[in-house]
């Protein structure tokens, strides 16, 4: 798997969020759902982690490597924009360099 660039993943645990900083492949991308009710957001970014990432739906990734100690979520949220994983899907088929996790968030 190719990567270009790093991001930073942090993950809910039972005492906080804990951080972590992989190598990734980050797409953005711009789309928009239409449903009965009007317009959605749809995912804005495409991110592809080393197999095994440690990341969940709801977690929040941002791209580059970010150093933030915080307590709760709101002070990340006003410090850094971080978006909000919404989907994980492991990818674990093919050679072992071509395994990895594929991430949408917004």
């Amino acid at each position: 798997m190719r990567y270009n660039g790093e991001c930073t993943v942090w993950h809910k645990t039972n005492n906080g969020y804990t951080t972590y900083h992989y190598p990734c492949w980050w797409q953005d991308t711009k789309a928009v759902n239409i449903n009965k009710t009007g317009l959605t957001n749809a995912d804005t970014a495409l991110i592809h982690l080393p197999f095994g990432a440690c990341a969940a739906e709801s977690d929040y990734i941002a791209h580059g490597t970010v150093d933030l100690a915080f307590e709760n979520v709101s002070e990340l949220l006003r410090a850094y924009s971080p978006l909000k994983i919404t989907t994980v899907s492991p990818k674990p088929y093919g050679s072992p360099a071509m395994r990895h996790t594929e991430v949408t968030a917004k």
